[in-house]
């Protein structure tokens, strides 16, 4: 039988996020009609044209040959017996910053680009405001704290004309401290952010917000003034620049509610707000909010979570009787980072704004976040600021090194056949950018086109330097190719042969 050789595409923008949800695919398309533009939506032409590419990975993220491993640096050591669930950037006018990392009992540490310093215990419900060169820390139900550089101390703030036990938050706007209560939100006098009894003259006011559809969950900033949260929709504050009255307040259409700040990215240079709401995900502007990705909205409002052991090669899946655990994140003004999981952050999908391309970590941690050095004069680590805070205390950074030693992952490439009509033999694969010798291969044979087994085929005399080079007389309807461990994927040459019919 003639031989053919093959390319493999290595492109893909999207892939399943659940692998079974991939169906057969073949080179040689023949009458299939998964790509015909009289039938098929115009919106994403390539999710699903019956042509084999990714369908399942793992610590891999594109680059814009291929896909690449990632690994994780530590930066930050643990803390023993300390249990955290998240954290934030402190700062001060002279540029100082520090991490405030806040424990499940309350206790409060802070890191300066060392180890993890206890404070005392302030309280876990805590939103932060930075404003004329402040980080305003507010503990509800508690009250307002500000770090002190110079004396590493947290010093109360008293904001006056506030009730204490109403407050749930801040949040900053134009120079303006915000405060927010379950019905009505308040601002600051723009001469002393802690002033916020009402007056004409000092520009302080505030009252209940027009348009809510639901109690107040949450402000958040935005370039042209603020965005109200509430359990029904989301109402945006236009700054208007009179001091008088300094917002103006509007719904927002098509807009969804949400729950928890968890699920908003809204520290990031985008101008928009990303936010997983009652409406899915979606991009939340001054004027409107547009449902995107719902590809992403099926799978984490979905009732089951997959995972692939790399030890026993085999996949499972749980039926949820309860939502997943999730976050959203922006970093870098390039990395959309929604972490999920059962019931902790055990995975995170990571959509690339610039490549519009997906891929997915793996990693235990209870908050992602863009990491920024503390140390004053260093600024480009635009490939370092993928980071990921543990339970422990440990900090991690995404690795992009093509050599490092920690990175590992793997990727699944299928479903391989030529024609519907025939059996494939698989005769060889060629991998090119192996950097390192932690890899290995698998290839994964079905003789029904979707229950394979796992085989290891030769590696052969063709792997010189970058190149990998395996052998194997696989026969089956269709083959995926499993790789493990450190690579760039940049090309997958496959040689095949035709056989018979079953």
């Amino acid at each position: 039988m003639a031989q053919f050789v093959y390319r493999a595409n290595l492109s893909a923008k999207t892939f399943p996020f659940l692998s079974e949800n991939w169906g057969r695919s073949v080179i040689m398309p023949g009458p299939d009609n998964t790509y015909n533009f009289k039938v098929a939506s115009p919106e994403d032409q390539d999710k699903d044209a019956g042509i084999p590419q990714i369908y399942y990975c793992h610590n891999v993220l594109p680059f814009g040959q291929g896909f690449q491993t990632i690994g994780y640096l530590p930066i930050v050591s643990p803390v023993p017996g300390k249990s955290f669930t998240t954290q934030f950037l402190l700062r001060d006018g002279a540029d100082n910053k520090a991490y405030l990392g806040i424990t499940t009992s309350g206790e409060w540490l802070i890191n300066t680009g060392g180890l993890w310093l206890s404070k005392g215990t302030y309280g876990t419900q805590v939103t932060t405001a930075y404003v004329s060169g402040i980080t305003y820390i507010w503990v509800s139900g508690v009250g307002c704290y500000k770090y002190d550089f110079g004396t590493s101390a947290f010093v109360s703030v008293t904001l006056t004309g506030l009730t204490i036990a109403g407050i749930l938050g801040i949040a900053p706007s134009f120079g303006y401290l915000i405060a927010w209560t379950k019905n009505s939100v308040a601002w600051s006098s723009t001469i002393d952010p802690t002033d916020f009894t009402p007056s004409l003259t000092t520009g302080a006011g505030g009252g209940g917000v027009e348009g809510a559809k639901g109690s107040i969950t949450f402000c958040l900033p935005h370039t042209l003034g603020f965005m109200v949260y509430t359990t029904s929709n989301v109402v945006v504050a236009m700054y208007s620049g009179n001091a008088r009255y300094p917002f103006q307040f509007r719904e927002i259409v098509n807009s969804g509610g949400c729950a928890s700040q968890e699920l908003i990215s809204y520290d990031a240079n985008t101008g928009n707000h990303y936010a997983y709401t009652t409406s899915g995900m979606q991009l939340i502007s001054t004027q409107a909010g547009q449902t995107v990705f719902p590809e992403l909205t099926d799978f984490i409002s979905g009732q089951l979570f997959e995972d692939f052991d790399e030890s026993t090669l085999t996949f499972s899946s749980a039926a949820l009787t309860a939502a997943m655990a999730k976050k959203l994140t922006v970093v870098a003004d390039r990395y959309i980072v929604l972490s999920y999981g059962i019931s902790s952050l055990t995975h995170a999908l990571v959509y690339d704004m610039i490549q519009k391309r997906w891929g997915k970590l793996k990693i235990p941690h209870v908050d992602c976040f863009e990491f920024q050095l503390t140390n004053p004069g260093v600024f480009e680590i635009p490939k370092q600021s993928l980071a990921f805070l543990q339970a422990d205390g440990t900090i991690k950074i995404a690795s992009f090194s093509l050599t490092a030693s920690s990175a590992s992952g793997c990727i699944l490439l299928g479903k391989y056949q030529y024609v519907r009509a025939r059996l494939l033999q698989l005769d060889q694969i060629d991998i090119e950018n192996v950097h390192s010798s932690n890899f290995s291969l698998k290839v994964l044979t079905a003789l029904d086109g979707k229950n394979g087994v796992f085989t290891t085929p030769t590696a052969g005399p063709g792997s010189v330097g970058l190149q990998r080079s395996y052998y194997t007389r696989a026969i089956g309807m269709n083959h995926s190719i499993l790789c493990l461990g450190n690579f760039n994927l940049a090309s997958l040459v496959l040689t095949f042969n035709v056989h018979g019919k079953r």
